[in-house]
């Protein structure tokens, strides 16, 4: 029942002949005008002042690097930036979450997060998780029904890629990491402080910690890896933390019954498998964790941080920025069917959305109430797809694993621990050397850029002008344009190593590496 808002709206769109993204328009706007108020009355409660509206270059930018993981084409944006369409911002936001590049981009997120780095021979497991993701978040699966398959799917991994998440290679993940994940990533909970000792500051205890654990038991194969090999993951109704602790399959196991936080534990009589009622209690709409979790999330998503920061430690003593508007945002994602969409159009469609993200005349932490966009790194992914979608597949390099892949090597390389703050800048000079030296992107992928945008172009003005598209998706100032200019050796026709610099230097620069 949970997901009857969005069949209905579906169903209907299909009755009037319109689009889901068009019937659902009014709502989000009605939603990001709700956002909008919210963040404004705490502006003012605190004197503060909102930042002034993005221009559409920035918000161009900004929504396909949120939305799609890439950087527009400079077609794209060429067509966007000249258009004089009112509602182009709006248009372009359904386009871009009616585009099954929304789903690859989510999914790729999720994968991230869900599974933990990758050995060579994962690989190919994690991308047909990704690419099952894909296609959920694609179809506008509500993230309840989502999340139940995640943690119900049984079988064997080559029939059922949903499994992935429940496994490392071929073997089960143990209750205390899937306890782990499952608390931090549909609950928003760092659960795992009271694996060992009742959480110093926090009202969990190790009672809650161990309850969690105890619904991963019956999946768990202590001295038995062929019949996960075999028969793939299926639930074992003799399987306890009981069975563990005897198995000594875990270091400092806490015997509990199967319970679910706050206290309730889950009755022995029930015919459903623990999982099954694990997954029926997290999803439930009455939960108060689910969906404030997720709307959480997805608003760190796109600001950089969350209503409550970090991320994944919501509790009691870690209190929201704006409680009224988690609260407003968690009900109605709730009461739509937990559709992703909805919740990001109304995001990206609030006017907190797409304020610019240059300094004004805010103090540095009013980013943190949302009065202007903060700056996001970008992330391994998205820095790797906007250079192969600007200079075309990488140079074949002898460095790279041909198991793992040149993109996997790219974000592994890249990556940070964990849920990385968005907003910090954390790679060095060794990050820096592999873009400005990597045979990946290096040498003949840029010259090739600079020959090709120079023989689509009539003019050395606008030969500069296309580069600026196609690498910062935006035209060069008056003033860049007169500094590049002056790097001109012949006015008349610059040489190819002059526009070849030119790019280098847009690619380099910190406007490129980052969101804005």
């Amino acid at each position: 029942m949970g997901r009857l808002p969005s069949v209905l709206a579906g169903i209907a769109g299909l009755l009037l002949g319109l689009a889901p993204a068009t019937l659902w328009g009014d709502e989000a706007a009605a939603l990001a005008d709700l956002i909008d108020q919210h963040v404004q009355a705490r502006l003012e409660s605190e004197g503060l002042t909102r930042a002034a509206l993005a221009e559409d270059a920035e918000f161009l930018r900004r929504v396909f690097l949120d939305l799609h993981g890439v950087v527009p084409s400079a077609d794209q944006a060429a067509t966007f930036l000249k258009s004089r369409n009112p509602n182009k911002r709006s248009q372009l936001i359904d386009q871009l979450l009616a585009s099954p590049r929304f789903g690859d981009h989510f999914g790729d997120v999720w994968r991230g997060r869900l599974l933990s780095p990758l050995a060579n021979d994962q690989r190919v497991q994690a991308e047909r998780f990704a690419g099952w993701l894909a296609a959920r978040f694609n179809d506008n699966d509500g993230w309840d029904q989502i999340t139940f398959d995640l943690l119900t799917a049984s079988g064997k991994i080559e029939e059922n890629a949903a499994v992935t998440y429940l496994i490392e290679g071929r073997h089960p993940l143990g209750v205390t990491d899937l306890a782990d994940l499952s608390s931090r990533y549909f609950l928003g909970i760092r659960l795992n402080c009271a694996q060992c000792h009742d959480h110093p500051f926090v009202d969990w205890k190790r009672q809650d910690y161990w309850g969690m654990a105890a619904f991963f038991a019956q999946i768990q194969t202590p001295g038995r890896p062929k019949v996960v090999y075999l028969a793939g993951v299926r639930d074992d109704p003799k399987m306890t933390l009981a069975s563990l602790k005897d198995a000594d399959a875990i270091e400092g196991l806490q015997l509990a019954p199967p319970t679910f936080l706050g206290g309730q534990e889950f009755q022995a009589g029930s015919t459903k498998t623990y999982r099954a009622a694990l997954a029926e209690w997290i999803t439930s709409s009455e939960n108060p964790y689910f969906a404030r979790a997720m709307v959480n999330r997805m608003w760190w998503h796109f600001f950089g941080r969350g209503i409550v920061n970090p991320v994944d430690d919501m509790h009691a003593g870690n209190r929201p920025s704006h409680p009224e508007l988690l609260d407003l945002l968690s009900r109605r994602f709730a009461d739509s069917g937990f559709d992703l969409k909805l919740l990001c159009r109304a995001i990206a469609g609030s006017r907190t959305y797409q304020t610019t993200s240059r300094a004004g005349e805010q103090p540095d932490d009013a980013e943190q109430l949302f009065a202007r966009m903060p700056l996001k790194v970008l992330t391994p992914e998205q820095l790797y797809d906007s250079l192969v979608a600007i200079l075309g597949p990488p140079a074949k390099s002898s460095g790279i694993d041909i198991r793992q892949g040149a993109r996997e090597e790219f974000r592994q390389f890249f990556a940070g621990d964990g849920d990385p703050d968005p907003t910090g800048y954390q790679r060095g000079i060794p990050h820096l050397l592999r873009l400005m030296n990597s045979p990946q992107f290096a040498g003949r992928n840029v010259e090739a850029l600079a020959a090709r945008i120079q023989a689509d172009g009539s003019s050395a003005e606008e030969v500069v002008d296309r580069l600026f598209m196609t690498i910062l998706s935006r035209p060069p100032t008056a003033d860049e344009r007169r500094l590049v200019e002056a790097q001109f050796d012949d006015a008349s026709a610059p040489s190819q190593a002059v526009y070849r610099q030119v790019a280098w230097a847009l690619l380099m620069s910190s406007e490129f590496s980052l969101n804005h």
